[in-house]
């Protein structure tokens, strides 16, 4: 009876080897020393001392599990040569010692695996964080890029619109020919500002890639010249170097580019009587500048100042290229972008 309530004691002192391995470990092996003298049982000597030696390879950290693993046989060979009542160790039960290191080997080799699993579960976990992350960021910067075509194509069909609408104000009396060509010109650039937002807000819809696949480029620039001296604004266009094959991309950003600046002379810009767009060729780059005589107009929101050209800065980054802008002395303005025709070739 007395070996059986200590037995029933080893077995409750295991519901506490998952937060304390150590103590209970140890008292297991000290209750298992009353028992095996009880029943004169070599030592360790119940199931339970097992469970516990497998709870310190399983919870406890690999110092402990080595000392307990090398410490239980020598104190069972202690115990077995001090007390008599205890069978010394021989071949027939030292089988039972044998164990002891096996079942806390065991245990580390199930925390070592688990410890992997959850390895391997977090870095997946982190791993899809991450993509998370990744796919939040393209959707942030894909939302900036339509953000920056509408800028561009809002506000330069506005002020075209703007400027050409109180130019055939005038003419509507004293000239009903340019007044009907002001008209039509109102009327080419909003279909054509309609047109480009439809293009670029169907990206929403998945349906286009305005960047990969634009519109616009080289061949677009003679039209916005033409549209700009229709609204009043004296520009220029010229052609220096061989011209070549571009990429489309590259097209496109010196398309926003003369367009942002043309805008940004109506809006900044007055008593304007040259502008000069300019478009350098060469075997390795694309040389675009826009030059204006005018004098600076003191912008009544300050907040607003300065994104255009911002947007120029980082289209022109997305080619590799460098945009400079400079205040010419005397007055004056000047936009001057670099495009790498080589890095930008698909």
């Amino acid at each position: 009876m007395p070996a059986l309530t200590l037995s029933a004691l080893a077995a409750g002192v295991l519901l506490a080897r998952k937060r304390f391995p150590i103590p209970t470990v140890v008292v297991c092996l000290i209750l298992s020393g009353f028992i095996g003298v009880l029943l004169r049982r070599s030592y360790p000597a119940t199931p339970a001392d097992l469970v516990a030696l497998y709870a310190v390879g399983r919870y406890s950290g690999r110092a402990w599990a080595l000392m307990m693993a090398v410490a239980t046989p020598i104190v069972g060979f202690i115990v077995a040569a001090a007390i008599e009542r205890i069978p010394s160790y021989n071949f027939e039960n030292l089988g039972t010692l044998a164990t002891v290191p096996l079942v806390v080997l065991a245990g580390a080799w199930v925390r070592i695996q688990r410890t992997y699993v959850l390895g391997a579960e977090e870095r997946a976990e982190r791993a899809e964080r991450e993509r998370e992350d990744e796919a939040r960021r393209r959707v942030t910067e894909e939302r900036l890029r339509i953000a920056r075509e509408l800028h561009d194509i809002v506000g330069h069909a506005l002020m075209s619109i703007s400027v050409t609408s109180s130019v055939s104000a005038r003419f509507v009396e004293e000239d009903p020919k340019a007044g009907r060509e002001a008209l039509e010109t109102i009327n080419s650039v909003s279909n054509s500002a309609l047109g480009e937002i439809r293009r670029t807000l169907s990206l929403l819809r998945g349906t286009a890639e305005p960047l990969k696949r634009p519109g616009l480029g080289l061949d677009d620039l003679p039209d916005l010249v033409q549209q700009s001296r229709t609204a009043g604004l004296p520009v220029t266009l010229h052609e220096s170097g061989r011209p070549i094959e571009v990429p489309a991309i590259v097209g496109f950003t010196v398309y926003r580019i003369v367009q942002e600046s043309l805008t940004n002379i109506r809006r900044h810009a007055r008593d304007v009587l040259k502008v000069a767009v300019t478009l350098t060729f060469t075997p390795d780059s694309l040389d675009v500048a826009v030059t204006n005589d005018g004098r600076p107009v003191e912008m009544s929101d300050q907040a607003s100042y300065g994104l255009g050209i911002q947007g120029m800065r980082e289209r022109v980054a997305a080619t590799g290229g460098r945009l400079n802008t400079t205040a010419l002395p005397g007055g004056g303005f000047r936009v001057h972008a670099r495009l790498p025709l080589k890095e930008s070739r698909p």
